[in-house]
Order: structure tokens, then C-alpha cells, then sequence
């Protein structure tokens, strides 16, 4: 691994967990076992670090689960990130929206990229939004559980039947 692989791998790993405004050069640099200048002269700008560190979104659903199988996929997933280390795209989309400079459109791009994608995958009724922000909540809690608050930190699959449960019962409707 590169100097400059090991200073992205920290950024990464940093802004996905406190979210842009609350990393610093000096956090990074520290996280990599680098000096702050050569954070600067490998990454050019804590922008650009942020740009370069930041994964593409991907999709919250695959169309290959089967129905009854979503709620157990999406914990599945959540917990399967945490423990590869990487970044958990649930909790640095919520940092997005509180570090935006425009909250609102932040939010929107949230409802588009994860609530709208949900409610393809929720059972029709009148309140299949609302399930769907529902089961938004319900993975930002997990992520936010097992992630920086270190919580259910033992039998994966038991989280995944029992949170898994909970979040398909929304599914279902």
C-alpha cells in the first residue's frame, strides 16, 4: 500500500465515521502515521481528500433478494461493512445532510438515493412511504449502533434474524 493509499484509507475511514466538517489534515494525518504537509502535498486539499476518499454510492437493494428475504439482506449488509472495515454509506449520507450547505437538497438526494429505492421493494398500501421511512430509520439506527456507538457486537446472526424481522415485518406491511 502506497503513502498516498494508506493517507485515503484514514480520510476514508475518518469522514465516514465524523462526517466532513468534524475531520481534520492533522486527524488524518495522524490516522495514516504521516506529517499534515504530506497529507497536503499526496491529497492536495481536505476537499479533494474528501472527493477521492468518498466511494461511489451503490444501491441499498439488490433486485436479486428475494422478497421475503430483504429486511435479513439489508441488516446482513450493514454488518457485513462493519466488519470489513468499510465505509458505511448509511452513516455518511446522514453526515452529508448535517454537514450540507444546503440541508434540504441533502435531504432530498437522501429520499431519492435510499426511501424512494425502499418503496419499490414495500408491499403496496396507502401507507407504503411511510413503511419505507420507516425501515429508513430502522438501518440508520443499526448503522449507527454497530458502527460508532460499537453496539451488538457478538452473533451476527442472531442481530440478522431478530433486527432482520423487524425490518421485513415493515417490508410486508
Amino acid at each position: 500500500m502506497t503513502t498516498r493509499d494508506r493517507i485515503l484509507a484514514a480520510a476514508q475511514r475518518l469522514f465516514a465515521e465524523r462526517g466532513y466538517t468534524r475531520v481534520s489534515i492533522r486527524q488524518i494525518a495522524a490516522e495514516s502515521g504521516v506529517s499534515p504537509a504530506l497529507v497536503m502535498k499526496l491529497g492536495g486539499s481536505k476537499e479533494q481528500l474528501y472527493a477521492d476518499a468518498t466511494p461511489p454510492r451503490q444501491s441499498p437493494l439488490s433486485p436479486d433478494w428475494p422478497d421475503d428475504r430483504v429486511g435479513a439482506e439489508l441488516v446482513r449488509r450493514i454488518l457485513s461493512r462493519r466488519d470489513e472495515g468499510a465505509v458505511e454509506p448509511w452513516l455518511q449520507d446522514l453526515l452529508a445532510v448535517v454537514d450540507s450547505a444546503d440541508p434540504a437538497a441533502a435531504r432530498a438526494d437522501f429520499a431519492a438515493h435510499y426511501v424512494e429505492r425502499l418503496t419499490v421493494r414495500v408491499k403496496p398500501g396507502e401507507d407504503r412511504r411511510e413503511r419505507a421511512e420507516l425501515v429508513a430509520a430502522l438501518l440508520l439506527g443499526l448503522a449507527g449502533a454497530v458502527r460508532p456507538l460499537r453496539l451488538l457486537d457478538g452473533d451476527d446472526e442472531w442481530v440478522v434474524e431478530r433486527y432482520g424481522a423487524m425490518v421485513q415485518a415493515l417490508v410486508d406491511g
